[in-house]
């Protein structure tokens, strides 16, 4: 397994989605403002709503989260993600700095 990969994914699920959930464009989109606005050297966003993009798991591994305690690191994450949460009702995260990863 490779450092960083998340963990749980099964033989035979088709390519792009795991067994906790999907890579939608929500999904997709997420990460990439993610990796944007927090300068991150990676991101993993998962859609675990059925596809409809309100419940999303999120990886963040930053220097930017160097120093900062937890909330700090959600609240950025929070911030990045402004727009997008008007529609996300749930949002799960894990916020890394590099060395943490």
């Amino acid at each position: 397994e490779e450092k960083g990969e998340r963990r749980g994914k099964k033989e035979g699920i088709e390519k792009g989605r795991t067994d906790r959930g999907e890579r939608t464009e929500m999904a997709e989109a997420i990460a990439s403002k993610l990796k944007e606005k927090l300068e991150a050297k990676h991101v993993e966003a998962v859609d675990l709503s059925d596809g409809c993009g309100a419940k999303i798991d999120v990886l963040v591994v930053s220097d930017k989260f160097e120093g900062m305690k937890l909330l700090e690191r959600q609240r950025a994450v929070h911030e990045a993600l402004e727009e997008e949460m008007k529609t996300i009702h749930a949002i799960t995260m894990k916020c890394k700095t590099v060395k943490q990863w």
